[in-house]
């Protein structure tokens, strides 16, 4: 039997396949989403931000590798998660 030729895995991919996940992180810290491995809603805001922190900078990191339409949905999903983020602490001071 012969053995399959794997390809390297790109940091571009593991780029793309982070910030997915960090996206996922964020909502499940921010308490939108149940955490994918425990299935609880848990809230923990310096977590929320840490998550966003991080997929803002890896944005500007990839910037000149990806197109537009990949930018934009990055974007969209860094606005809305800054969006709830700020909702949830003006929750929490009122």
């Amino acid at each position: 039997m012969q053995k399959e030729k794997k390809e390297a895995l790109t940091v571009r991919t593991m780029l793309k396949v982070f910030t997915g996940e960090l996206i996922l992180k964020a909502w499940a810290w921010l308490g939108v989403i149940s955490h994918p491995e425990t299935e609880e809603v848990k809230i923990d805001m310096k977590e929320a931000k840490l998550a966003i922190d991080s997929i803002e900078k890896l944005l500007d990191l990839r910037k000149d590798f990806l197109n537009e339409e990949e930018i934009k949905e990055i974007e969209l999903s860094l606005s809305n998660l800054k969006l709830n983020y700020v909702s949830k602490v003006n929750e929490k001071n009122k």
